[in-house]
């Protein structure tokens, strides 16, 4: 027992080690032949993650295991991605459907994650919720850190437009090559150095990872994070009763966009409208989709053959990083999965909600 329980050990270590270097460790997935699947080296260390847990926990074991508070929203979302999947499947070629499955694949095992995480705090003196936020902290700056260089090291990233990746400039998109998504890993850094470093003595410490976080975050040049994390410090400021930090936090957020630079790109103009009438855009195509496939969806995910069946994709559709999403997981939900997918997301994200706002009041 006590071999698994280094393995667990080291396995999360490991996935937590290779969580910041995001598409850096993404791969091919040369067996299907079909250069839409891919794969990242944390798929594999957490499914094996999750098997051994899965062992450990069934097989080893003896004390009865109680089912975390997210686990029967979980099981419905999935059962009902699985169902929407298989209805859709006569549509698909026999290599589209287990491409899509795939997908599938990959949520169970991220959300078993859930499961491990749930379990093994009781076994591990690390895996304690305040050591577990440490480490998210130590993540989330690892990314600002990684940001940054790319920033000022490889600021044009046009050359990617070969490889079908936004010809970012003068943006901070880190490891994950997506100023949206780092910026809202940033604001969640710095949403939890906000959180646990306020009533700290000694500040020194958060401070710095807080300015480092935020200064990554600024070079972004993401609306959306910036509306993210003025939303989620106004939360927390009004469940905490800290007017002081709100204040603060806007004041800070007003004098950063007076000195921002303004690069010559596009994507450094913070009041640019090509980016809004893209979403808007790619909204539209998406309610298409909805409407045509109210109950269960397209299959969870074939989203990207039915946009490539609605005309919305053309020329290489099958290695477009904007092939197989939405711009808004609402949407994306309700076109995959249809209106019963979206209630048990919905339900999933409600039960998520309480059980947060459990911890926060604490």
């Amino acid at each position: 027992m006590r071999i698994f329980m280094k393995l667990i050990e080291a396995l999360f270590l490991i996935y937590l080690a290779l969580f910041p270097f995001g598409q850096l460790t993404r791969m091919p997935l040369q067996i299907f032949e079909s250069p839409e699947a891919r794969f990242y080296l944390t798929d594999i260390v957490l499914f094996f993650l999750l098997f051994t847990w899965g062992v450990w926990r069934f097989w080893l074991v003896k004390k009865k295991y109680q089912l975390p508070p997210l686990a029967i929203p979980i099981f419905s979302f999935s059962i009902i991605c699985l169902l929407s999947l298989g209805l859709a499947s006569p549509l698909l070629s026999n290599r589209e459907v287990l491409v899509a499955g795939l997908y599938l694949v990959r949520w169970l095992v991220y959300a078993g994650l859930y499961f491990v995480v749930a379990d093994i705090k009781d076994y591990f003196k690390w895996s304690k919720p305040s050591n577990l936020q440490n480490f998210l902290i130590i993540i989330g700056v690892a990314i600002a850190l990684f940001g940054l260089i790319q920033y000022f090291l490889w600021p044009d990233l046009k050359p990617l437009k070969m490889l079908e990746w936004d010809p970012h400039y003068y943006r901070l998109v880190g490891t994950f090559l997506d100023p949206g998504f780092t910026g809202l890993i940033l604001v969640l850094t710095l949403i939890l150095i906000a959180t646990l470093g306020w009533d700290k003595k000694d500040k020194r410490g958060w401070v710095v990872a807080g300015l480092i976080t935020y200064i990554a975050l600024a070079l972004t040049y993401s609306r959306a994070s910036y509306l993210a994390y003025l939303t989620g410090i106004g939360v927390i400021s009004f469940v905490k009763k800290l007017p002081r930090l709100f204040i603060g936090v806007v004041l800070i957020g007003v004098l950063t966009l007076m000195i921002l630079p303004r690069p010559a790109g596009e994507g450094g103009k913070l009041e640019r409208t090509y980016s809004i009438e893209a979403r808007i855009r790619n909204w539209q195509q998406s309610i298409t989709i909805v409407q045509d496939h109210p109950l269960l969806g397209v299959g969870f995910n074939a989203y990207r053959y039915a946009q490539r069946d609605y005309g919305f994709l053309k020329d290489k559709w099958q290695v477009s990083h904007a092939g197989a999403g939405a711009d808004s997981s609402i949407l994306f939900v309700l076109a995959t999965t249809g209106i019963l997918g979206f209630l048990a997301y919905f339900w999933l994200w409600e039960r998520i909600i309480q059980t947060k706002k459990l911890v926060i009041l604490a």
